[in-house]
């Protein structure tokens, strides 16, 4: 009986521990470590390449990102036309108080700025040669019918009687 007493009041208590309500006790969030987020403004010259963060953001210039601060990372620019850029990013945390005052964390730098340089151009292909005119072929030696014995007249002279001109 003594056990069944001491069963039931265990239960009990581990019934009111699982309701147990903390909303009266503080909240230890401020000394959390979760990283914040800040806006990073990208500018180009020529506007309008496209910006993509290492961190997965993009869009294009001129435009701002939200960016989660935690790590370096780095802004890589692409248009048409011209050379691609990269450029790295760090961030500066700001001053933080233990009531949350303080400035909020900065980039360095921040605008980041590309002053996209032109692609070369393509060299272009060499010019095709032309094929010079095939020319007509050197008349060719007439050869001496077995008959003569190595002897040939030369050309539009007299034939000996039998030949076929």
């Amino acid at each position: 009986m003594t056990r069944a007493i001491a069963v039931m009041a265990c239960s009990l208590a581990l019934a009111a521990c699982s309701s147990w309500n903390t909303s009266w006790m503080p909240s230890f969030e401020l000394f959390s470590s979760k990283p914040s987020v800040a806006t990073l403004t990208i500018e180009s010259d020529p506007p309008g390449a496209e910006a993509r963060t290492s961190t997965g953001g993009t869009c294009r210039t001129p435009c701002s990102l939200p960016v989660q601060v935690s790590d370096e990372f780095t802004v890589s620019y692409a248009l048409t036309g011209y050379m691609p850029q990269t450029v790295p990013v760090r961030p500066l945390p700001g001053e933080s108080s233990v009531f949350g005052s303080g400035s909020p964390t900065q980039f360095d730098p921040n605008p980041v700025f590309a002053a996209l340089q032109p692609a070369a151009p393509a060299k272009p292909p060499p010019p095709k040669r032309r094929k010079r005119p095939a020319t007509a072929a050197a008349p060719r030696p007439i050869e001496p019918p077995p008959s003569m014995g190595g002897f040939a007249p030369p050309p539009g002279t007299f034939s000996p009687p039998g030949t076929i001109r």
